[in-house]
């Protein structure tokens, strides 16, 4: 019998985990730092972050974690080891044992499933399980809003996954690979079409997350630095949501057209319940402003977004 029950939500922005002995839980970002020189692992999430603002070329951050599924083995490992040694390490005795489950996206292979598998169990782990992200986040969703049934949008970093959730069964779903990275690249595109400055990675996030937003009366403005790509200068702009408008309608339009296609492909009973319950929205995706009234306009369907949207799928794997 193992010892400790852990769940971990392996995503690319950044790794979730937590203990159900005693629901602590704990995230890093998922980003590892590897020596230019030794191709060896320096730093692992904050640290690694650190290590490549101030050490600049001597340095590579890598990304181990790509739509949910290992990519790099030595890289996933440093992400993990970090986080059970936060969870259960100064717990642990020479005997302990540890069993994991993981949230996967809907859509996710066996082959990616056993990547998984295996660096877990060359961690140390007894035995590794998988629940589906929905089912994930249904569990603490459904708790949340007192309903047993609902559509379940999870947007995460690089995938994003819908689905009508019931009894604990996914009646309907899919993963897109269509997420909150695809909203940052066309910020960055827009800025590029409009400016002639191409926009760092975190200066157009930086953007998504402080002027994008779904109310057209939003008058935020914001400044941001990016590269003329005539000149090659540094250059500011000053960006207002309005601008940004246009993008994230077009951006949001394809999850109301997906959701609707789910809606349209349950039987007419369970469609009716749903339309009732509505849809709840978490994952990082789901700060974006406005995003709930939107969508409710344009599905005529209530929408709800979860007080804690980056900290649901982690919960809701705690309280299954």
């Amino acid at each position: 019998m193992a010892n400790f029950e852990l769940v971990f939500d392996l995503g690319s922005a950044y790794v979730s985990a937590g203990n159900k002995k005693d629901g602590f839980t704990d995230k890093i970002p998922a980003v590892v730092a590897v020596a230019t020189d030794t191709k060896q692992i320096v730093g692992v999430g904050v640290e690694a972050i650190r290590l490549g603002t101030t050490l600049g070329s001597g340095v590579k951050l890598t990304y181990p974690i790509l739509e949910g599924a290992i990519i790099d083995n030595d890289g996933a490992k440093a992400l993990i080891s970090t986080l059970l040694n936060r969870l259960v390490n100064y717990k642990m005795s020479a005997f302990s044992r540890y069993n994991v489950t993981c949230a996967v996206p809907c859509g996710m292979i066996s082959s990616d499933k056993n990547t998984i598998e295996t660096v877990f169990l060359g961690l140390g782990a007894k035995q590794v399980g998988f629940i589906e992200t929905p089912i994930a986040d249904s569990a603490y969703l459904f708790n949340e809003f007192h309903t047993r049934q609902g559509i379940v949008v999870d947007i995460g970093y690089d995938c994003t996954d819908l689905a009508i959730v019931t009894a604990n069964t996914i009646a309907a779903g899919c993963t897109l690979y269509y997420s909150g990275k695809s909203l940052t690249e066309a910020i960055s595109e827009r800025i590029r079409s409009k400016y002639m400055i191409q926009l760092s990675r975190d200066a157009a996030e930086y953007l998504k997350l402080n002027c994008a937003s779904l109310y057209p009366n939003d008058s935020t403005v914001v400044s941001v630095s990016g590269i003329n790509t005539q000149s090659g200068m540094a250059e500011q702009v000053n960006v207002s949501s309005k601008e940004l408008y246009d993008t994230v309608v077009e951006f949001v339009r394809k999850y109301a057209r997906i959701i609707q296609s789910l809606v349209d492909s349950v039987r007419s009973d369970l469609a009716t319940l749903v339309h009732s319950d509505g849809v709840m929205l978490c994952g990082g995706g789901a700060k974006l402003a406005g995003l709930d009234m939107f969508l409710q306009s344009e599905l005529s369907l209530p929408v709800y977004v979860a007080t804690y949207p980056d900290e649901v799928s982690i919960k809701g794997l705690l309280s299954m």
